[in-house]
Parts: structure tokens; sequence; C-alpha cells
């Protein structure tokens, strides 16, 4: 089914880069190494709190797709998405990109992606016959819209307790900056939850998958998955690679030789009473409907947070009251 793509969904940081990695070297799928962003690129409008943008009616996609490919090129960061580095030719890109038609719909470009990757990133086989796999965290979106446009496309959706994905996200921006303003990450992941429980409903061909039971029996959860999407199962799904190669991740928790469950309970000695509290109160229903226990109310959650500017630390002790 080469014209029947994948789309990986779920909220940032929750184990969507893991699960790409693990269909890398599937040989019937051609993986594409990034987040392609490829609906903004064509004007999406995009809520998202980390990539917004207005509906551009003029947009370029192959300009914007230029500009991403640069930054990839260019990033040196453990945790960023994916680091081609030198693996990635952008005097080919300009030059085929040169010759290139301009792509005004998603199944132009996908297309385009599909015929430019594999000439410009090296260890990227060729896309002839293949299944595309794509990854952009935005997409939850505008998933309804790939569904129409794709009618045969299959759409894997990984859900993470939303006390770990609280901390995994926030510990994401503090690298950076130090402690975040919480109303970005508390919105990331409303928006996420939202978008998870309209597109169960709206598209069929929808997988649900929790990072937990993944991590816990990645055997059990590839065979699954698999299944659903209706391609062999092969020990190559277990080992997380990238272009072919093992992937050492994009944790906060430092790199990996292969899934594990090591981790899955570090963020209760990390949580801050505020983010527990946020969790609790707004996304209960996330957490019955997934099988997560609900911590009980924490107090302390007055106190400054290690890496918290004063400014922030007044911010985000007032905005859960803008939420009541």
């Amino acid at each position: 089914m080469p014209h029947a793509p994948i789309f990986i969904l779920g909220s940032h940081k929750s184990g969507t880069s893991l699960l790409r990695s693990l269909l890398d070297g599937h040989p019937d799928l051609f993986v594409i190494p990034f987040e392609t962003h490829f609906m903004a690129l064509l004007g999406r409008w995009i809520t998202y709190s980390y990539r917004k943008q207005a509906p551009v009616d003029d947009a370029n996609f192959l300009e914007g797709l230029v500009e991403i490919l640069e930054s990839y090129a260019q990033s040196v960061d453990r945790q960023a998405d994916v680091v081609l580095g030198d693996r990635l030719d952008m005097d080919a890109v300009r030059a085929f990109v040169g010759e290139m038609d301009e792509a005004d719909d998603p199944i132009q470009a996908l297309t385009a992606l599909k015929q430019l990757l594999p000439q410009v990133v090296e260890g990227l086989d060729s896309s002839q016959g293949k299944r595309a796999v794509e990854k952009s965290v935005e997409h939850l979106e505008v998933a309804l819209e790939l569904a129409q446009t794709f009618p045969k496309a299959q759409f894997v959706h990984i859900v993470r307790n939303p006390y770990a994905n609280m901390v995994a996200l926030r510990k994401f921006k503090a690298k950076d900056q130090g402690y975040p303003l919480i109303n970005k990450v508390y919105k990331s992941l409303e928006s996420g939850y939202y978008w998870l429980q309209m597109n169960q409903k709206l598209i069929p061909h929808y997988k649900v998958i929790r990072y937990e039971d993944l991590a816990q029996n990645p055997v059990v959860e590839m065979k699954a998955l698999a299944e659903f999407l209706q391609i062999s199962f092969d020990e190559r799904l277990l080992e997380p690679t990238m272009l072919g190669d093992p992937w050492g991740g994009n944790s906060a928790y430092g790199q990996f030789k292969a899934i594990s469950a090591a981790h899955l309970d570090r963020w209760k000695e990390e949580i801050t009473p505020l983010e527990a509290n946020l969790v609790t109160q707004h996304f209960g229903h996330v957490l019955d409907q997934y099988g997560y226990e609900k911590l009980p109310w924490m107090k302390g959650k007055l106190k400054p947070t290690k890496g918290e500017s004063l400014k922030r630390y007044v911010y985000n002790r007032l905005y859960p009251l803008y939420l009541r």
C-alpha cells in the first residue's frame, strides 16, 4: 500500500520519536527521519503552543522546506528530534528544489518529500513502492484533513502518563531557559488530549498506544502495531534506529541502546506540586480513560522551583487561578 501513509501522532515528549525509530528499519516503510511540518508549510492554521502560526494564503512549501532542512543540518542538540549534520547535502537540496514544481496540497507535498529526501540524505533508501511514515507533533490538529486527503492513511497515536509527560516537556523546555512558563507546557498537553479525543471519534484506522506498554512489553505492542498496519512483524521493529543506524533517543534522561522501562517512574522524583496539581485537576479524564493512577493533591505549590526566575514564579503561581 505505497499510497497509504502512516502518520505518527502524540503530545510533545510523549514517545513519538521512539515510535518512529522502531519503524525505521522495516523494509516496507519509508520513514522520514525528522518532523517535516509539511501542513504548516502549506499554510495551515496551527494553534499548537510551540509552533503557532496564522493561516498563510501564499505559503511557499519548497522555500519553507529548505529552511527546515537547513535547521536540521546545523543542529547539534542531542535532545533535538534529529541531528542530520553532514548526512544532509544542502547543495543538492537547493539544486533539486530548483527543478521541482511547487507543492500546493498535502498529496503534492508528501510526494515531493518522497522524491527529494532519498536524493539528499545519506542513508535514506528509495521510497519506491514503500509507505511513507511521517511524524510532526502539530499534525494532531490537521489529522482529519489528512484522513480525508489520504483515505487509506493510518494513524498511530502514542499517549503517555500525563504526569510523566508534564515533567518531560518541562525538562525539555528548561534546558535552555531555566524553569519555563508553565502555561505553554500545560497548553501543549491540553491540545494533545483534545485532539486525541476528537480524532478517535472522527477518523477510522486510528490506533492508540500507551508509551508505558510499549516500554514494558515491546514485543507484544509492536506485533499488535504490525498487525494494525498490515506489515510483517520483523525483529527490526524492536530496535530503535535512524537512517539505519542505532538511535540513542532524545530523552531528557540520557541516551539508550534499546527500549527500556528503566526510567518510567523517574517523574515521581522530579514533578513539582504545581505540575502535579495541574494534571490532577485538569487531566483527570485522561488519567481515568487510559488507566493512570491519579495523585492526591500535593502541598507546597508556592515553593519556588530551581531555575525559576521571580517573574516566572509569579506568573506560574497565578496561572492555575486563571484556569479555574
